[in-house]
């Protein structure tokens, strides 16, 4: 079964971003904005950062690390560790990576994905020692949240379709997702929130605080785009019931209306064939919930937007015994995704 991402963990794995055609200024402000979070994850674990072949002592010369980070040298296509690389899953006392089949969200974001797909063998395996199981669905990791209790949380638009599993059917998928994880349920919710580039994953959409409590993308401003969503997908999930027969308790973190990119944001990104195009005026979403967590703290997105402060006393009240860790993470979602995204816990 898989554990809660609110319980112990051993480390948190992280991949350095590099990529021209994703990251805007030869990719600085984001290996910038990583630094960053690797350092606050450090204070409280260990982290490897996974870096190209050649590249650690030019890294660490331009970048200063906490002690407790570990650059590992291994081949990537991009830095969405979550996504790619498999979850720990626990038989009694054995400890296995479940690893399922990754083409770069449906084949959208770049051209060729296949060092991604390897990470498991070159990266994970090597560094735990972790036997790997393989299962034949194709999906990203960060479109998986269990609630450590027996369920697992997942956006169906993102995996039952013609770009990840064309020729299997939902009971199918569901039949081997749940062998996979260990699971007893799966809810599937019909789609995620409006302008997640990866097709919708559950991770921008809700978190869990404790086997009980999940924290989720809300807003009651009828002009937030996100209102019918988000209205709809708590009305769903307030009539769900774990393994147990319990309803959830349900916290409605607010939900940021669309950041629009400008020049800026996408200065000097190659525009590269097969690559996701990111131009000035494309929506680009923010979501609060898109977070990571570690032991004994929460690395929080902020966007310098006045939800901000209000997004920091609710998940401070959810976890009185962590420290929540603010940090920018606007340069992570110019790229796609947050800080939940760019960090895989290992247990």
């Amino acid at each position: 079964m898989l554990k809660g991402e609110y319980e112990k963990q051993l480390a948190t794995i992280t991949l350095f971003p590099y990529r021209e055609d994703v990251w805007r200024e030869n990719a600085i402000p984001a290996q910038k904005m990583m630094t960053a979070l690797v350092n606050s994850i450090a204070r409280y674990q260990k982290v490897v950062l996974g870096v190209l072949p050649g590249m650690k002592d030019k890294i660490r010369e331009q970048y200063a690390f906490e002690s407790d980070v570990e650059l590992f040298e291994v081949e990537y296509d991009d830095c969405w560790a979550r996504d790619m690389l498999g979850s720990v899953c626990f038989d009694d006392n054995d400890k296995k990576i479940c690893a399922l089949g990754f083409n770069a969200y449906g084949g959208r974001m770049y051209a060729s994905w296949d060092k991604d797909a390897a990470l498991n063998e070159t990266l994970t395996s090597r560094l735990f020692g972790y036997e790997i199981s393989r299962y034949p669905v194709t999906m990203e990791w960060g479109n998986i949240t269990p609630d450590g209790n027996g369920t697992i949380f997942i956006v169906e638009d993102s995996v039952v379709n013609d770009n990840r599993n064309p020729s299997m059917s939902k009971a199918q998928i569901e039949k081997i997702l749940l062998k996979a994880t260990g699971s007893k349920q799966i809810v599937w919710l019909p789609y995620g929130l409006e302008g997640d580039e990866t097709g919708g994953h559950i991770d921008n959409v809700l978190a869990f605080a404790d086997k009980h409590t999940m924290l989720l993308s809300y807003t009651d401003d009828k002009t937030n785009p996100h209102y019918k969503v988000t209205q709809n997908l708590y009305k769903l999930l307030s009539s769900v019931k774990d393994a147990d027969g319990n309803y959830y308790n349900i916290v409605k973190l607010p939900v940021p209306s669309f950041h629009m990119r400008t020049e800026s944001d996408s200065s000097n990104i190659l525009d590269v064939a097969g690559s996701y195009s990111r131009k000035s005026g494309d929506v680009v979403l923010y979501t609060y919930v898109n977070y990571a967590q570690v032991n004994g703290a929460v690395i929080l997105p902020s966007f310098g937007l006045k939800e901000d402060k209000e997004a920091y006393k609710i998940v401070k009240e959810v976890y009185p015994d962590r420290d929540i860790i603010m940090l920018d993470a606007s340069e992570a979602y110019l790229g796609g995704g947050g800080f939940h995204c760019l960090t895989k816990h290992i247990n």
